[in-house]
């Protein structure tokens, strides 16, 4: 599906699986493959849609900070990204921005470590805080604030696969180039 045709339709809130490439998605896509994720092992990254003025962009963790990127980026970039509806109200959503958006939240390189652990050995990988978070983690912990409640069996610190695993199939899946 192109980007265009379906923009309109992205809501504040969706959850946003990225298909990159390069290393490091490619270890990311090969360890989810080694955990047993199937076909969503390709997603190697995760966001949360916002609409700010007009303009439609990803809250996510960039490997520093959280940050606000263009949606269109990843598809100018050649990436493919799967929708997945939000699972709670917008309006709880919103009532979390700021703890998401304006909090000092850095980047944990350690936690990709225990997921990937977790992930090829069984290992635990704990409870993580809020104040240090991957891409999947921060999402999920967003809509946690949010008042969702994730299915028994997802980890604390889900790995962007099984994130976009616990919410169902895709409402769209944009193709790159779009």
């Amino acid at each position: 599906m192109r980007y265009a045709q379906v923009r309109d339709q992205i809501q504040s809130g969706d959850v946003l699986g990225v298909r990159a490439h390069g290393l490091f998605p490619g270890i990311t896509r090969n360890v989810q493959k080694i955990g047993r994720l199937g076909g969503f092992s390709g997603i190697t990254h995760a966001g949360v849609a916002w609409w700010v003025e007009g303009r439609l962009y990803s809250v996510e963790m960039d490997g520093k900070h959280n940050v606000l990127r263009p949606l269109s980026q990843y598809i100018n970039s050649g990436l493919g990204v799967d929708i997945y509806r939000c699972p709670v109200a917008l309006e709880h959503m919103r009532e979390n921005f700021d703890k998401a958006t304006a909090l000092p939240i850095s980047y944990d390189i350690m936690d990709l470590f225990r997921i990937g652990s977790r992930l090829i050995f069984g290992t635990s990988t704990g409870q993580d805080d809020d104040k240090h978070l991957v891409c999947s983690t921060f999402a999920s912990r967003w809509m946690q604030w949010s008042g969702w409640q994730p299915p028994e069996g997802l980890p604390a610190m889900p790995s962007p696969a099984e994130l976009c695993q616990s919410l169902g199939e895709a409402i769209f899946s944009l193709s790159p180039k779009s």
